[in-house]
C-alpha cells in the first residue's frame, strides 16, 4: 500500500463532519467469564484522537444495561458510518467495532486510574490493517 492510499484512509475516518451512531452491545451476554462491567464507564466521555494521519474531536456515550448501549461521534469529514457492532463491556475494558465507508474499525478503550478512558483504533480494508491511532477522553 503506498503512502497516498494510506492517508487517504487515515482522511476518510478523520475528517471535518460530525457523525453520530448508536449501537448495543450483544456479546456481552455471550461472554460469562468476562468481569463484571464498571459502572464507573457509565456516561459521557469526550476528548480527542489522534491517527496516523488527521485527528479531531471524540464523544461517545455509554449507556449501562442489559445490554449496554454506546453512541460514537467523531469530527471530521468522513463517510456516513455504521451502526457499532460487538459491543463488550468488561471490568474497565470497553470495545467495539465500526465501519466507516470502506474501512472497517476496531476501538478499544480502558478506564484508567486517572479516570480518563484512553484507547486506541485501528482500521482495515480488505482485512487489511491501513491506519491506527488512539484517544483520550474524559468524563463530560
Amino acid at each position: 500500500m503506498t503512502r497516498a492510499t494510506l492517508a487517504f484512509a487515515v482522511a476518510v475516518l478523520t475528517s471535518a463532519a460530525t457523525l453520530s451512531v448508536v449501537g448495543q452491545a450483544s456479546a456481552q451476554a455471550d461472554a460469562p467469564a468476562a468481569a463484571a462491567a464498571n459502572p464507573k464507564l457509565e456516561g459521557t466521555w469526550e476528548g480527542t484522537y489522534t491517527t496516523d494521519g488527521p485527528s479531531g474531536g471524540m464523544t461517545i456515550v455509554l449507556k449501562a444495561g442489559t445490554p449496554w448501549s454506546i453512541s460514537n461521534t467523531l469530527s471530521g469529514e468522513a463517510p456516513p458510518p455504521g451502526d457499532p457492532r460487538e459491543l463488550a463491556v468488561a471490568g474497565d475494558t470497553v470495545t467495539w467495532k465500526q465501519v466507516f465507508g470502506e474501512y472497517d474499525v476496531s476501538f478499544k478503550a480502558t478506564l484508567g486510574a486517572d479516570g480518563k478512558l484512553a484507547g486506541a483504533l485501528e482500521a482495515f480494508q480488505g482485512g487489511s490493517f491501513v491506519a491506527g491511532g488512539s484517544f483520550s477522553l474524559a468524563r463530560k
